[in-house]
């Protein structure tokens, strides 16, 4: 999967709601909109997209997200051009993270192994090299909480559309929320609420702080206005349980799923 580099420079162009929409991604999980991808036509949909913030300080990657469009024509975003006959090309871009103030500032990418990447292009529609790609979403991860990892499971293909829109939206948007999963993990902890396993109990360092969230009410019934209760909606769960919870559409229970270990449980113990 290839992954992009996107720009913004406000002095070339004015973003009016990125406060809203940056309300938006802390509320929903996600915020979608059509972006300006440069002259490349490469982009499909599906792959993965960084957002860099130019022009005056404080600069450096400001949002990640997913394409849910190819490329495409249409009218120019500037203005003058537009009203010359221009036209440019866009994607549509689901945010899955999206701030104000840089993530990773601009000084942060200079350091290896980011110092070999061009990151002021004025341009949008920037491929990153992959062995900068894999090493960005490591920091990013660090850095926001936020996990890419998605189980198959999840993906239930009669669930990715809202409000009648044609364009497919990430089904665990809500559960990638790296600020609804830090409040739910401030809450309930890292240790699966099913099961009780701990990946840093198992693991040591390297699983420190990594669990699964799992959002209780079926997707299907989320409206546009909902925002989502980490305490209320979220629940830490391991992979596993987490595989099994999405095996049934809808989802198992917490309840049922615990009840299939604990009937195990009893299967296996000598009750002579």
């Amino acid at each position: 999967m290839a992954t992009w580099l996107l720009a913004w420079n406000p002095r070339r162009w004015e973003w009016t709601d990125l406060d809203e929409r940056v309300h938006e991604v802390e509320a929903r999980g996600a915020s979608r909109e059509r972006w300006s991808c440069g002259r490349t036509k490469k982009i499909q949909k599906g792959e993965r997209v960084f957002l860099m913030k130019l022009g005056p300080e404080p600069r450096g990657l400001i949002g990640s997200g997913w394409t849910e469009s190819d490329v495409r024509p249409e009218r120019h975003w500037d203005p003058q051009r537009q009203h010359a006959g221009r036209s440019a090309l866009y994607i549509d871009v689901c945010w899955d993270t999206l701030a104000v103030e840089p993530i990773i500032s601009r000084a942060q990418l200079n350091d290896p192994p980011f110092n070999g990447m061009h990151w002021d292009t004025q341009s949008s529609g920037i491929s990153l090299p992959p062995h900068i790609a894999q090493a960005l979403e490591t920091v990013w991860q660090t850095q926001t909480g936020l996990e890419r990892t998605r189980l198959p499971e999840e993906v239930e293909p009669t669930e990715v559309y809202v409000e009648g829109a044609v364009q497919p939206i990430l089904v665990d948007a809500y559960e990638r929320n790296p600020r609804a999963r830090a409040k739910c993990i401030a809450q309930f902890g890292t240790s699966c609420i099913i099961c009780g396993f701990s990946f840093e109990a198992a693991y040591g360092e390297v699983g420190k702080g990594f669990i699964h969230v799992h959002h209780l009410t079926p997707l299907a019934e989320i409206g546009h206005e909902y925002t989502v209760d980490p305490v209320r909606d979220l629940r830490p769960v391991c992979a596993n349980c987490h595989a099994i919870l999405h095996r049934r559409k809808p989802a198992y229970s917490l309840d049922e799923v615990r009840s299939m270990l604990d009937v195990r449980g009893d299967q296996g113990r000598d009750h002579s």
